[in-house]
């Protein structure tokens, strides 16, 4: 097994304590920012939309 992929291993593994104090791992964080971005997008194309389909 090589150093790389013992170091990555435990950056994985690593927790991260969000706001309301629930524990998740470095991976899940990354997963969960992921997501949010992809949502914030999907809300300003729906924000976007609406002024459209307002205007009509």
């Amino acid at each position: 097994m090589s150093p790389a992929s013992i170091h990555n291993w435990f950056k994985d593994a690593k927790s991260v304590e969000l706001d309301d104090g629930i524990e998740v791992t470095s991976k899940e964080f990354k997963k969960l920012q992921k997501e949010n971005q992809r949502l914030k997008e999907e809300l300003e194309i729906l924000k976007a939309a609406a002024v459209l389909l307002g205007k009509r």
